[in-house]
């Protein structure tokens, strides 16, 4: 369980693939699950990630052979707080928005960059844009979410899902249209930290973005792991870098431990 988990043969490559493939399926019926939960095959596929997710969870525990390291990771925790959502609808039916943290865990995750491209775009530009990106996609569903939840009906126009992305979008990028407002001093608390929020997410993106693309090593003296491109030597402490195995090229170490399973999967 741990080789496929976490290793680099082509059976585990076939398998994390896999993988990969049915988490952006889920992610995929999680956005689109706002509009489609009336139809009448819905609960059997919700049924059918829960199974998912649980056989997922214990067999990361499995394979990693200890409660504690499991517990270490991110994914981990938020494929508890999903399950959550599954196993007990009737306390949480408003909150099934939480399950669009699947998206930045899956995100997040080394398996993700390792199986991608074959770890091409693991540890470059790429993969930091990518993740900023998506870290303000989940921010705007989970905000959209909150919104839902705490303020459903405050306003005549905020009735729905759809209603409170506009809203959150609206706030985030500070437009400021005017026709769906929050007026109770909650509710503006919450716009200022949304408007606040977006500015800074949004500022992340562009920086990014127009930004030279840096090579991302750590080095080994003082941990800097943004450096120019063609940098031999770290510019802050001088020392030589060297260039970290990535992706696939992984799995020419022998008798090491993966730096998937170090770094979580």
């Amino acid at each position: 369980m741990r080789s496929l988990y976490f290793g680099h043969t082509q059976s585990a490559e076939r398998f994390q693939g896999l993988l990969l493939a049915l988490d952006l399926l889920i992610i995929g019926f999680f956005v689109v699950s706002q509009f489609i939960q009336d139809l009448p095959w819905f609960w059997i596929v919700d049924a059918a990630i829960a199974a998912f997710l649980a056989i997922d969870l214990f067999a990361r525990l499995f394979a990693l052979g200890s409660f504690k390291r499991w517990l270490k990771y991110p994914i981990t925790w938020v494929d508890i707080i999903v399950l959550a959502t599954f196993v007990f609808p009737a306390f949480l039916a408003n909150w099934g928005f939480l399950r669009i943290l699947r998206l930045w865990g899956v995100v997040q995750s080394e398996r993700f960059w390792n199986v991608l491209a074959r770890g091409r775009f693991d540890d470059t530009h790429v993969e930091d844009l990518t993740k900023s990106v998506v870290t303000l996609v989940t921010f705007i569903f989970l905000s959209a979410g909150l919104t839902q939840a705490l303020f459903i009906g405050e306003h005549p126009k905020l009735n729905n899902f759809v209603d409170a992305i506009y809203f959150v979008v609206t706030s985030l990028t500070t437009t400021g249209y005017g026709d769906i407002t929050i007026d109770s001093a909650f509710g503006r608390l919450f716009s200022v930290g949304l408007m606040l929020t977006g500015i800074s997410l949004f500022f992340s993106i562009a920086q990014k973005v127009f930004a030279a693309p840096q090579k991302i090593v750590a080095c080994s003296s003082c941990g800097l792991d943004r450096h120019d491109p063609d940098a031999q030597f770290c510019k802050l402490c001088g020392d030589r870098l060297t260039s970290p195995l990535r992706g696939r090229a992984r799995k020419a170490r022998g008798g090491r431990q993966s730096p998937s399973l170090a770094k979580g999967g």
